[in-house]
């Protein structure tokens, strides 16, 4: 079964990324996290839906990576007992 997850996250952005769009450069920081990850209680994030926020950019003393507050939709996967999932393999 597919669900939709409301995530808050305190996310590290490299300063090597603020060239690309703040939203881009978010999305694969996301992405790089999370993607293809079992998290909490054994679901599985499938992709970033979308950024409904962006707030907060603070910078640590001594440290060039700016810090956001990223409010984000995931799509997980989490199977319930019993559920049969069909399925063609399309390659190996």
């Amino acid at each position: 079964m597919l669900y939709l997850c409301l995530i808050e996250h305190t996310l590290r952005l490299l300063p090597q990324l603020l060239g690309l769009p703040l939203n881009e450069a978010i999305k694969g920081e996301l992405e790089s996290l999370f993607l293809d990850k079992v998290i909490a209680n054994l679901v599985l994030c499938i992709s970033v839906y979308d950024i409904r926020s962006i707030d907060g950019v603070f910078v640590f003393p001594g440290d060039g990576a700016s810090t956001y507050t990223v409010e984000f939709r995931l799509v997980m996967f989490r199977p319930f007992v019993g559920e049969i999932i069909t399925a063609k393999l399309k390659e190996s």
